[in-house]
């Protein structure tokens, strides 16, 4: 029996321009068509000398290397080291030192100027890909800390050390709207007024606004708010004792099926606040408890879910779906988590984590994005792509980078079989950026 041996790998190194991330021209012409380093560099004013790297600059490197799968600031130093990318992006990464220097220098204005600026990118992002409606979905989360010493780190009743960010999110699209970093013991719907405000900035005029909420956010100044703002919202509402005598009411008459599910039925009723002198409208789904399953006194023989609607016009089944799938934002919390370095907030400056946070999310949106506008939604049933499956198809793709007649050229492999989308993607980003 003969065994093949391996052949044998010598290790060296090249001067040949080389890159492993050749789809990073992609977001570059995302960055273009939307503006980023112009929009950045008339918001921000944090520098205070003109060498170096400017604002909008240190901002899309930053946010560029986040969406290529850098999770934190020592991450850079990998993507600073291709001098491939630094000859087609014109600019180099700061270093990882340079970078936490930067983040430092925050403070509340510059991270107010800051949110500005990617509000005013989201918004292009809407007219690029011409929407009418929106549905922005609200959420917090916890970022744990080992230390305590953090600045706005608090124990939580999670037993652990945490900071507490509030993030909207886009149904469609999944790109994160608004992001605001809290201290640990808010609760989750503190700041929720100037928050939803700041939110909907962020949506183009004249496009419709849906937002849902889980039943942390229930109450009725916040309901009000955005009955001003022309809002519709759906909003789960905590099951205390008033809410469950409204629904102990109902005539078996006006219970339903539900629309999407196999068991569980929903009716709705109208009731008002204490301090409201306006009805709103409740729709609740019930499912009957299982045998050998303990009852309890206040639901009786029944499971209750409530949500709270400003829209009389859709049915009670398709609004409680409608709520149910809201639960879709928890995988926006995962993926900011687990592909784009949310989970790092260890800066021990409460300002230079809230100034992470928004590069986070620029970079995952900047995936999202990259998708909705370039068309390169590929996932079943055409739905977008997850990141880490973004980036083996499009974005981690070796590459030479060739200059010929003073021009840049990137060299795919001649066997990478997404190459006409990718080319089909570039050429629709760069019709965006002629037009804008």
């Amino acid at each position: 029996m003969s065994v093949a041996q391996s052949p044998s790998v010598t290790v060296g190194t090249t001067q040949r321009a080389v890159t492993a991330y050749g789809g990073a021209v992609l977001l570059r012409d995302l960055m273009a068509a939307l503006g980023l380093v112009g929009e950045v560099d008339a918001t921000l004013g944090l520098k205070k000398r003109r060498r170096g790297l400017s604002e909008g600059q240190f901002v899309a490197a930053m946010a560029e290397s986040v969406a290529l799968g850098a999770s934190c600031l020592d991450d850079l130093a990998v993507a600073r080291a291709d001098a491939a990318q630094e000859l087609l992006r014109g600019f180099g990464v700061p270093a990882p030192q340079t970078a936490g220097t930067w983040l430092r220098r925050f403070n509340l204005g510059n991270v107010r100027q800051l949110g500005k600026a990617l509000a005013r990118l989201q918004r292009r992002a809407y007219e690029a890909t011409g929407v009418n409606e929106v549905t922005l979905d609200f959420d917090s989360t916890y970022v744990f800390s080992r230390s305590k010493r953090r600045q706005g780190v608090d124990r939580t009743y999670k037993k652990g050390y945490a900071l507490h960010p509030l993030l909207c999110f886009d149904a469609v699209s999944g790109a994160a709207v608004a992001a605001r970093l809290r201290r640990g013991k808010v609760h989750p719907a503190g700041g929720m007024k100037t928050f939803l405000a700041e939110a909907l900035r962020a949506v183009p005029d004249g496009v419709a606004v849906r937002a849902r909420f889980d039943s942390g956010f229930y109450s009725g100044a916040l309901f009000a708010q955005m009955e001003t703002a022309g809002v519709t919202y759906l909003c789960g509402v905590p099951l205390i004792a008033r809410i469950l005598e409204e629904v102990a009411r109902l005539p078996e008459q006006c219970w339903g099926r539900c629309l999407d599910k196999d068991e569980g039925e929903v009716a709705d009723f109208g009731y008002r606040l204490s301090g409201s002198e306006r009805f709103r409208r409740y729709v609740v789904k019930r499912i009957m408890v299982a045998r050998g399953e303990q009852a309890s006194l206040e639901t009786g023989a029944y499971h209750y879910w409530v949500s709270v609607t400003n829209d009389f016009a859709a049915e009670p089944a398709a609004l409680e779906a409608e709520h149910r799938h809201k639960a879709l934002v928890e995988g926006g919390m995962r993926e900011l988590k687990s592909n784009f370095g949310l989970s790092v907030l260890r800066k021990h400056q409460f300002m230079a984590n809230w100034a992470w946070l928004y590069l986070v999310c620029l970079g995952h949106n900047l995936c999202c994005w990259l998708q909705a506008l370039g068309q390169l939604c590929a996932g079943r049933d055409g739905t977008s792509l997850k990141a880490k499956r973004l980036r083996y198809r499009y974005l981690v793709v070796p590459a030479l980078v060739v200059r010929s007649a003073r021009r840049l050229s990137v060299k795919l492999p001649s066997a990478y079989g997404g190459f006409d989308r990718f080319v089909e993607a570039r050429q629709r980003l760069r019709r965006l950026a002629l037009v804008s």
